[in-house]
């Protein structure tokens, strides 16, 4: 089957959490799935004025986890990561619970914005991505395909 999805991080500080970036992918007719990956470099920072920021952030695609081992083969043939392996967060700021960056991938930058809420030390944020801005499209197979829209919902520590 052949599937996509496109997920980013607004970082850590360059250490593995437990907590996970999850896309949610929406198949039209069969349903949804999430996808997972566990490689993040970069950090994000709280402000003192209580705005974030975040720069330079890399999510290794080729370490993607859909649940299914051929999905996850086809998904990266998609996102061609043989020739790009990472998503790259370029830029984001945030202040009151809503944010924008610029994320990279596929060698294609593109502007984003989302919301996001604090607790404690954990930033999670919300915001759509469209494949097609990607040079993505078009990924159907026996009747199912994959809406243009993915969700991504992302969890992270802050820095100060």
């Amino acid at each position: 089957m052949r599937f996509i999805f496109i997920f980013l991080i607004f970082g850590i500080s360059g250490v593995c959490f437990s907590q996970e970036a999850l896309v949610s992918v929406v198949l039209h007719p069969a349903g949804s799935f999430k996808v997972r990956s566990t490689k993040v470099e970069g950090s994000a920072k709280a402000l003192a004025d209580g705005s974030f920021q975040a720069a330079n952030i890399s999510v290794g695609l080729t370490e993607v986890d859909t649940g299914i081992g051929l999905r996850d083969t086809h998904t990266k043939k998609h996102l061609e990561t043989d020739k790009f392996p990472s998503a790259i967060l370029v830029s984001a700021t945030g202040k009151g619970g809503k944010g924008t960056g610029v994320i990279k991938i596929k060698g294609i930058e593109q502007k984003i914005s989302g919301t996001y809420e604090i607790d404690g030390g954990t930033l999670t944020a919300h915001f759509p991505l469209t494949l097609s801005d990607f040079k993505i499209d078009k990924i159907k197979y026996m009747g199912i395909g994959v809406d243009d829209t993915v969700n991504v919902d992302v969890k992270v520590p802050v820095s100060k």
